[in-house]
C-alpha cells in the first residue's frame, strides 16, 4: 500500500506561512507519497498552488450540531485513507478525526496519538521552532530555508527603482492590530523625502484604512484589490521596504525574505508568532498605537 499523507492546518494565512517548512520538510520526507493538505474554504486556491500537495481536502469548520456537515468532512478524510496525519491545528476537534480514522499513525495532540507533540512550548519558542520539535518527534527535519520560487507572478506595471510597502490592513475582527492611519502617513512622508515611492496593498475590506492614509499622504499609490498573493511575493521581493500590520501579507513578505518591519500589537506574543523571514525584525506597541513613527523608522533605516 503506498503511503497517503494528511496534513491539517486550517488557516489563518500568516499560520499557513509559518507551516511553509513543515510543508516542505513533509514532502522530501515522503517523496513518493500521495499528501493531502486539510484546510479551509478561503486557502483552497492558496494551497493548490503548493507544490508540497497533490490533492486538497476542504474542512468547512462544522459546528457541533452541523451533523451532516461533520459526516460529510468525515467521509471526505477516510475517502482519502491516510496512512500518515501531521496534524499542526492540535484542537480537539482534529481528535474526532483521529479517532474516526481508527487511529493512524499521527502526529499532533490527540490522546493516544504514535508521535505526540510537546506542550507547552517552552519560554519565548517561535511557532516555527515549535513545529521543528513536534517534525523531530516524528522523525522528520523541518526545512528552514524551503523553496518559494513558485511564490511568484509578473505584475502589469512598471516598478519604481525604490518602493516601499505598506501593509495597514488585517482581519476586520482585529482592530487592535491596525497602526494608526495617521502613523503610516506621516511615515509615508518621511520615504518619500527619501525618494522612495510608497504603495499601500490590500484587499477591498483594507480601502477604508488605506482612503485614510491616502487623505493625508495623497502620493501613497493605492494598490487595493490589485495583486494576488503571487503578486504580492514578487512586489515583496523587490520592495526597498516592507512595513505591515500583523497580518497575513506581511508574513508572506518576511517569507520571501524582503527587507521587512512587523508592527505587533499587545495582544500578542511576538516570540511566538511574529512573522519569520531572514531580513525581517518587528517592533510591538503596548498598545499598537503607542508605538511613534521614529520608532518604527529607526528600525526601518
Amino acid at each position: 500500500m503506498s503511503e497517503r499523507i494528511l496534513v491539517i492546518k486550517l488557516g489563518a494565512l500568516g499560520d499557513l506561512v509559518l507551516c511553509m517548512g513543515a510543508f516542505a520538510a513533509i514532502r522530501k520526507a515522503h517523496p513518493d507519497a500521495e499528501i493531502a493538505l486539510l484546510t479551509m474554504p478561503p486557502f483552497q486556491g492558496f494551497a493548490k498552488d503548493m507544490p508540497w500537495f497533490d490533492r486538497v481536502i476542504i474542512d468547512p469548520r462544522p459546528k457541533p450540531g452541523e451533523i451532516g456537515k461533520w459526516i460529510n468532512l468525515i467521509r471526505d478524510v477516510r475517502a482519502f485513507a491516510p496512512t500518515r496525519v501531521y496534524d499542526f491545528q492540535g484542537k480537539p476537534r482534529q481528535s474526532i478525526l483521529f479517532h474516526a480514522l481508527g487511529w493512524p499513525e499521527w502526529s499532533g495532540a490527540a490522546l493516544g496519538c504514535s508521535h505526540p507533540r510537546a506542550w507547552p512550548p517552552t519560554p519565548q519558542m517561535h511557532y516555527t521552532d515549535f513545529l521543528a520539535a513536534q517534525l523531530e518527534k516524528a522523525g522528520v527535519t523541518f526545512e528552514r530555508n524551503p523553496d518559494l520560487s513558485w511564490l511568484a507572478q509578473p505584475l502589469d506595471m512598471e516598478l519604481p527603482e525604490k518602493f516601499a510597502l505598506l501593509i495597514p490592513g488585517c482581519a476586520p475582527q482585529h482592530p487592535h492590530k491596525r497602526w494608526p492611519a495617521t502613523h503610516y502617513a506621516a511615515l509615508a512622508d518621511k520615504l518619500k523625502a527619501q525618494g522612495i515611492t510608497v504603495m499601500a496593498i490590500g484587499t477591498k475590506a483594507d480601502a477604508d484604512s488605506i482612503n485614510a492614509i491616502r487623505a493625508l499622504a495623497p502620493d501613497v499609490v493605492d494598490m487595493v484589490g490589485k495583486t494576488t498573493l503571487k503578486q504580492l511575493a514578487t512586489l515583496a521581493r523587490s520592495a526597498t521596504y516592507v512595513i505591515g500590520n500583523d497580518t497575513g501579507p506581511t508574513h508572506l513578505a518576511a517569507a520571501v525574505r524582503a527587507q521587512a518591519v512587523a508592527l505587533m500589537s499587545d495582544r500578542v506574543n511576538p516570540y511566538w508568532s511574529a512573522p519569520r523571514g531572514t531580513r525581517t525584525t518587528w517592533l510591538q506597541g503596548k498598545p499598537l498605537s503607542a508605538l511613534t513613527v521614529d520608532d518604527v523608522w529607526q528600525k526601518v533605516i
